[in-house]
């Protein structure tokens, strides 16, 4: 059977292995670039040509890596049953000694097995590849699109990919209009972990009353500090106030966000709501988890659907 499931699926395995493989190494040039752009840049010089070229160059790479996934159910996953339906050869594979689910578990088994592997190159090029990077990239953690892509994300993501394309190869039964579902499907669900992320674990609510517990408002120390949802400020009688409120309090219209003479000189308290840099790794596992179980829930679909229709 493996050497079945290599001889029909290994044009798409090495396509993609290839696309990955070119995808990881532009992240590594473009890293190993990052540190002579800020010795002739500096941390943050916004007039600087090599600073000009590197930042959007990382940003539409990351954008890219996130196209991945779909590839995957693309050119995997829905032709995976839907075209042995249509070119009729799914007939003659059931006809011989292999059941049907031994079938279905060894092409299930190797491509799974090799998103796995593929998705944990990106994850990892990815969570290498960004704190070398300095001032140039945040850190993945409340970065939408970064989060996706570091860590053990991908893995998660391309098997949730996978198993998508080929449920809807196995429920509609015809390729094109599996592949045209395969792609809404996935950018819906893909744009609705973004949308639940927030959720998956409730945020610290602090009251910070010194100089020293105060975050950057805004700045880089708000990163730091973790996953920011919202910078608010409390007055003497406990109103909460926005940053640009506060800042209109203190008569200085030119700051969008009250300065520390003014925090100081009217009681200013500074709420924070976010979450820890610590809950980095229990995101990563709560939401690639999520994705697991619906890839065991998709898996389950097909095997029975595979075992009742054809």
């Amino acid at each position: 059977m493996l050497w079945l499931v290599w001889r029909q699926h290994r044009w798409q395995l090495l396509a993609v292995a290839a696309l990955t493989a070119a995808y990881c190494g532009y992240l590594l040039w473009l890293v190993r670039a990052a540190p002579e752009a800020v010795r002739l840049c500096g941390p943050l010089d916004p007039e600087c040509t090599e600073l000009n070229q590197l930042i959007p160059r990382w940003t539409n790479a990351v954008f890219i890596g996130n196209l991945l996934p779909v590839a995957v159910g693309v050119f995997w996953g829905a032709p995976l049953l839907a075209h042995e339906v249509e070119q009729g050869t799914i007939r003659l594979a059931f006809t011989q000694s292999v059941s049907r689910r031994r079938w279905l578990a060894a092409k299930l088994g190797v491509l799974g097995g090799v998103a796995v592997l593929l998705g944990l190159a990106v994850g990892a090029t990815v969570s290498w590849s960004t704190p070398r990077l300095d001032a140039f990239s945040s850190p993945p953690f409340g970065n939408d699109l970064l989060f996706s892509q570091a860590g053990l994300m991908p893995a998660a993501t391309w098997v949730f990919a996978l198993l998508a394309g080929v449920a809807f190869g196995a429920f509609v039964r015809r390729l094109m209009p599996a592949v045209a579902a395969t792609v809404v499907a996935l950018s819906l669900a893909f744009a609705g972990l973004i949308a639940l992320r927030p959720h998956l674990i409730p945020p610290v609510d602090r009251i910070a009353v010194t100089q020293q517990e105060f975050v950057g408002d805004p700045g880089p120390e708000a990163i730091e500090s973790g996953w920011i949802y919202r910078v608010s400020y409390l007055d003497k009688d406990g109103h909460e106030l926005s940053s640009a409120a506060a800042g209109r309090v203190c008569a200085d219209p030119s700051n969008s966000a009250p300065t520390t003479e003014c925090v100081d000189r009217i009681g200013l308290r500074q709420r924070v709501v976010y979450q820890p840099a610590n809950r980095y790794v229990w995101f990563q596992l709560a939401e690639g988890g999520l994705l697991l179980v619906v890839s065991a829930g998709l898996a389950w679909a097909v095997r029975r659907r595979v075992a009742e229709v054809v």
